[in-house]
C-alpha cells in the first residue's frame, strides 16, 4: 500500500485558494470612505488640529482664515475651547510658550475686527519687583471699572479670575484727535501706589500735543474685554483714562479702532512694609504723529 501523499494536492490547495481569494475580493461588499469633519474627530485629535490652526495664525495674523478653520470644529464657545485646552496643557507640563499661542488666537477673536491692519507691539515683561514711590498726585480718585470678579478661565490655575465684561459710556464731548490717525507708543513705566493698586493710566496726545478726549479704548484678557474712555476725568486730564488690573492677569490695549495694540501688560509685584507684596500701576503715554 501506498501512504505517499499525491504531488497535485499542494498545486491544486494553491490554485483553489488563489481562486476563492479573487471571489472574496470581487463580490464580498468593501467598505466605502465617507466625507466627514474635524467636529467628528476624538479629543485629543481636536486638540493637536486646534493647536495647528492657533500657530499658523500666529505666524501668518491671518485671523479669517482662522475663524474658517476653527469653525470646522463646531466649538460652541471658541475662545473658551482655546481656553480649556490651554490649561489641559499646563496641566501637563507643557511649556507657557505654546499655551500663549492659544492665547493669542483668542485674543484675536475678543478684539475689534479691524486690529489686524495696524502695528501690533508687545510690551516687555515687567520686573518681578518694583521700587516703592510716594502715590502719584496724578492718579484718579476712582478706577474707571470696579465691578466684582466672575470666575472665568484663565492661562493657569494661580490666575486669578477676571473681571466681567462691561461697556463705559462714551463721554458727551466731541473727540478733539487727528481722526484716523493711529496713536505710538511714547513713554511707558511702571510705578507703585499702595492707595490704588494695579492701575492702568493712559494719556492720549494728538498731533499738536494736546489732550485727546472721548477717544474709546478696550482692553482684552483671556476671557473677556471692556470698552473705556478718555474724557471721564477733565480735572486730571482731558486725554486721561484708567482701569483696574486684575493681578496675575495679561492684558492687550487697543486704540484707534485697533490700529494701535499692545500686549503682555500685566500688572508688577510691589514691595509693602507689612511684607505682603501689592499689584503696581502701569502709566503709558500715546501720540498721533
Amino acid at each position: 500500500m501506498n501512504d505517499r501523499p499525491s504531488p497535485w494536492l499542494i498545486p491544486a490547495g494553491l490554485i483553489l485558494g488563489g481562486l476563492l481569494g479573487i471571489l472574496l475580493a470581487w463580490f464580498m461588499p468593501q467598505s466605502r470612505p465617507i466625507n466627514t469633519t474635524p467636529a467628528s474627530l476624538r479629543l485629543d485629535f481636536k486638540d493637536e488640529y486646534r493647536y495647528l490652526i492657533a500657530s499658523a495664525y500666529h505666524a501668518s495674523g491671518d485671523l479669517a482664515r482662522a475663524q474658517a478653520r476653527l469653525a470646522t470644529l463646531a466649538d460652541s464657545d471658541p475662545v473658551q475651547a482655546l481656553g480649556a485646552q490651554a490649561q489641559r496643557m499646563l496641566a501637563n507640563q507643557a511649556g507657557m510658550d505654546q499655551a500663549r499661542i492659544l492665547a493669542n488666537l483668542a485674543e484675536g477673536l475678543q478684539a475689534p475686527p479691524t486690529r489686524a491692519a495696524g502695528p501690533t507691539q508687545t510690551l516687555p515683561a515687567p520686573p518681578a519687583s518694583a521700587t516703592a514711590t510716594a502715590p502719584n498726585p496724578a492718579a484718579p480718585a476712582a478706577p474707571t471699572s470696579s465691578a466684582s470678579p466672575l470666575p472665568l478661565e484663565s492661562l493657569s490655575p494661580e490666575t486669578p479670575a477676571a473681571p466681567p465684561i462691561t461697556a463705559t459710556p462714551r463721554p458727551t464731548q466731541p473727540p478733539t484727535s487727528t481722526p484716523g490717525a493711529a496713536y505710538a507708543l511714547t513713554s511707558q513705566d511702571n510705578f507703585c501706589d499702595a492707595q490704588q493698586p494695579g492701575l492702568l493710566q493712559v494719556t492720549l496726545l494728538n498731533a499738536a500735543g494736546l489732550p485727546a478726549a472721548g477717544e474709546e479704548l478696550v482692553i482684552t484678557w483671556f476671557g473677556g474685554q471692556e470698552h473705556f474712555y478718555t474724557g471721564f476725568k477733565n480735572e486730571i486730564s482731558p486725554g486721561y483714562a484708567d482701569y483696574t488690573l486684575t493681578s496675575g492677569l495679561e492684558y492687550a490695549l487697543s486704540l484707534s479702532s485697533g490700529n494701535t495694540r499692545l500686549t503682555g501688560l500685566m500688572a508688577p509685584t510691589c514691595p509693602a512694609e507689612t511684607g505682603t507684596p501689592f499689584p503696581g500701576s502701569i502709566r503709558l503715554e500715546f501720540k498721533q504723529p
